[in-house]
């Protein structure tokens, strides 16, 4: 089987003052993402939400062709 990159999204999970935990979702984002880059989006998120970075996480998504 050969498979084919197609998307990726990213995930970035904050918290609130209140602790309470908040998710945002990023889609159609480059394949190779690299661990500098999501800090990097982890710290803008904080200025833009007022919220505190937890972590962020990636998904690709493939296609298998036989």
């Amino acid at each position: 089987m050969e498979k084919t990159w197609q998307k990726a999204s990213v995930a970035i999970e904050m918290h609130t003052d209140t602790d309470v935990k908040r998710k945002q979702t990023l889609n159609a984002v480059a394949q190779a993402v690299t661990n500098e880059q999501l800090t990097t989006l982890g710290h803008v998120m904080e200025t833009l939400t007022g919220n505190h970075f937890i972590a962020a996480n990636v998904t690709n998504y493939y296609q298998y062709h036989a």
